[in-house]
């Protein structure tokens, strides 16, 4: 089985851009990156992982084994709402689940839907809303979670499953109080650019920068997901990133970008 990282941004305001007909780099990146996808593996996606920040839990990882799901209305303002509504895949979420609990993680099942961390990204990569999605939760109990849950995707049992998407948030910085004023923290770019180089300027990323990544500079970049992204990513030993875009606008960095397939 084949396991495809992506990592993903998922501001509503892509999704008004289109609507727009705006010629937004992004919008032409997600193109590129879905025919990239497509091109390089004749196989279809059995179903899409989705690790969202949009799901936030204390103390456990939850998975949602829900057979259909709806999408949530979790933001506002924008004019412009995607109902992206794709199945489940129960078994592919029990799963999930038995290999989290084998590596001591605590994790269990439970019920959230598509947000638009999911839906957004999947509203240019795989529009037709027909394959099956499992949301992840992020738990709030440490990185140590997210590296340990990365380690257990690689351990997934195939059981006759072919190719895997794994959907991640690639906002790296979401500073509300930046955004407003249209000034930028000098922690900001130095930071999301030191990430750049440390994962993409490389066959291997390094890592060594996570620990630096303390409380403090995450308040300052305040993305929604805090980076446990990184860390579910190292744990899954990616290689071989490719950033296909990067947005950037003051208090607000967000990335598109793949990883070489896991082999499972």
């Amino acid at each position: 089985m084949e396991l495809w990282p992506v990592m993903a941004p998922h501001s509503p305001d892509l999704l008004s851009s289109w609507k727009a007909g705006s010629d937004r780099e992004t919008l032409g990146k997600f193109v590129g990156l879905r025919q990239d996808l497509f091109s390089r593996s004749a196989e279809p996606f059995s179903a899409v992982i989705a690790y969202t920040p949009g799901w936030q839990t204390r103390h456990v990882t939850l998975v949602d084994g829900s057979t259909e799901h709806c999408s949530s209305r979790d933001f506002s303002g924008f004019g412009h709402h995607y109902q992206y509504d794709p199945p489940g895949d129960p078994d592919l979420a029990r799963r999930i689940v038995a290999s989290g609990r084998h590596l001591g993680i605590s994790v269990a099942e439970g019920v959230h839907g598509v947000d638009h961390a999911i839906s957004v990204p999947l509203f240019f990569l795989l529009p037709e809303g027909t394959t099956p999605v499992v949301p992840v939760s992020q738990s709030l109990s440490g990185v140590r979670q997210a590296s340990l849950l990365g380690e257990s995707l690689r351990r997934l049992e195939s059981a006759g499953l072919k190719r895997l998407l794994l959907l991640v948030s690639g906002v790296w910085s979401q500073n509300p109080m930046e955004m407003a004023r249209g000034q930028e923290d000098p922690a900001i770019p130095l930071w999301t650019e030191r990430i750049r180089t440390n994962v993409f300027d490389r066959e291997n990323p390094d890592w060594s920068f996570l620990p630096e990544l303390t409380r403090e500079t995450l308040d300052r970049l305040d993305p929604p997901g805090r980076l446990r992204e990184l860390h579910l990513l190292k744990g899954l030993g990616v290689r071989g990133g490719r950033l296909w875009a990067k947005e950037r606008i003051p208090g607000l960095v967000q990335v598109l970008a793949a990883f070489d397939p896991i082999f499972v």
